[in-house]
């Protein structure tokens, strides 16, 4: 019996046998393409195992690139919330109020938008090599970053340098999506749950080093964020490979930034997707403010620890993100998101009673909150790959992302302006508006995908 490598070498020789007769006996006109060759023949036990030997290969390379492409978003992440998470310490040195301080992370969005919108008017992760535009797109995020933290003297300087290093980013979370589905044909939902779950820790990893590091400079943390920054670039450029799909370069098509939501399903998995991000950056951003306010209510003892419960608030949605992947093997990522949707409303909804319990409960709540509150992304991230046109799967998930964005500079901005007139406690039912839309138009979804 062969074993695989065996396979693989018999069917090497036979091809070069072949060809080597072929071209030696053979006059020159009439001499036949490897192509028109018969097959050489093996046992249907040959034909197996060199079937598995490929498979073998295929899996491992794929496995290793995901990997690889995960831990490159979790380091490179790591300047989106780092202008937020040093944000208490900048408002009493630079005499911010709530609203003000709530630009440091505006900024980035608006960046981000910008981003996104640049990237897939010029379709630049599908035109060019998507490792090359995430390896450079890190690196200048790194610099704007570590800017912010040496050169920022004020809030206008800080505004202005913390939305280039958003603008830096939509080449760093949109495009390692496509990096994955270059890898995968199918089980993109708990692939892409583990990136986002890569994603999640990188954008709460600020929170920790505050936690960690609360003695050093706040210029130090944010330059921590930098040097990480760099490091998931050069991984993803130095060690990660092109994958076998979507490979093709796509010709420059600006209305393709259009032209992408014509398709319904593509469109009704972006709706959904907006009403997900209404709640999502605005609870990560804004979670620090609604629990110093109950902890200055009820316990006071805990507001030392407040980096460390956003941390752990925020990096439990990796958990959710995982386990969300996981189980949308089996019960389709329609499901995984509507049930996310669902009970992160529900939290949402009952944000207001929660206020008032023991800090420890509160914690126990606000990590439940964590878990769903990110657990459907990857599953709408999954949905828009396999409806959008593949040639432009790079272009699609970019926009997506643009809009989605978008729709978070609103509730970030509108949370504090409410909180100003009916205080931190009910403010945070706002966000019920989000989840309810997004299960909506993934019910939708799924009555157009019933047979």
């Amino acid at each position: 019996m062969y074993s695989g490598r065996e396979a693989s070498f018999s069917l090497l020789a036979g091809l070069f046998s072949a060809r080597l007769l072929d071209a030696f006996f053979t006059p020159r006109e009439g001499r036949c393409r490897i192509s028109r060759l018969s097959k050489p023949h093996f046992s249907l036990q040959q034909e197996r195992d060199l079937t598995s030997a490929r498979t073998e290969v295929s899996s491992a390379s794929a496995n290793r690139a995901l990997a690889l492409v995960c831990i490159a978003v979790l380091l490179s992440s790591s300047t989106w919330l780092s202008g937020t998470a040093v944000g208490p310490i900048l408002r009493q040195q630079w005499k911010l109020s709530d609203a003000q301080s709530a630009w440091l992370t505006i900024a980035v969005q608006l960046g981000f938008i910008t981003g996104t919108f640049l990237y897939a008017y010029l379709n630049l992760s599908d035109r060019f090599n998507a490792r090359r535009v995430f390896f450079v797109s890190a690196l200048l995020g790194a610099a704007f970053n570590i800017a912010f933290a040496w050169l920022g003297a004020g809030l206008a300087s800080a505004i202005v340098l913390r939305f280039l290093t958003g603008l830096t980013l939509a080449g760093v979370y949109p495009v390692g999506m496509k990096i994955v589905a270059m890898w995968f044909r199918t089980g993109l939902g708990w692939r892409l749950g583990l990136l986002v779950g890569a994603l999640t820790l990188g954008t709460a990893s600020p929170y920790l080093i505050q936690a960690i590091g609360a003695r050093f400079d706040w210029r130090v943390l944010v330059s921590i964020a930098s040097l990480s920054s760099i490091a998931g670039g050069f991984i993803m450029q130095s060690a990660a490979a092109d994958g076998p799909y979507l490979r093709a370069r796509a010709r420059f098509d600006p209305a393709m930034l259009f032209k992408v939501f014509q398709h319904k399903p593509f469109r009704y998995t972006a709706l959904g997707y907006f009403g997900h991000m209404w709640e999502l950056y605005a609870f990560w951003s804004l979670l620090t403010f609604y629990l110093s306010a109950s902890f200055r209510d009820h316990a006071e003892n805990w507001l030392g620890y407040l980096p460390l419960v956003a941390f752990i608030t925020i990096g439990a949605g990796a958990i959710g993100c995982a386990v969300g992947g996981w189980i949308s093997r089996r019960s389709g990522e329609i499901t995984v998101a509507i049930a996310s949707l669902t009970i992160s409303g529900a939290c949402c909804a009952l944000s207001a009673l929660s206020f008032s319990l023991p800090a420890a409960l509160l914690l126990v709540f606000i990590i439940i909150w964590g878990v769903f509150v990110v657990s459907d992304s990857p599953q709408f991230s999954a949905l828009a790959a396999r409806h959008c046109p593949p040639e432009y799967t790079g272009t699609a998930l970019t926009v997506q992302n643009g809009v989605g964005f978008a729709v978070t500079v609103v509730s970030i901005q509108v949370l504090p302006l409410a909180a100003s007139v009916i205080g931190w406690r009910w403010a945070f039912m706002l966000l019920t508006a989000g989840p309810v839309a997004g299960a909506f138009f993934m019910l939708k979804l799924r009555r157009m995908a019933a047979p």
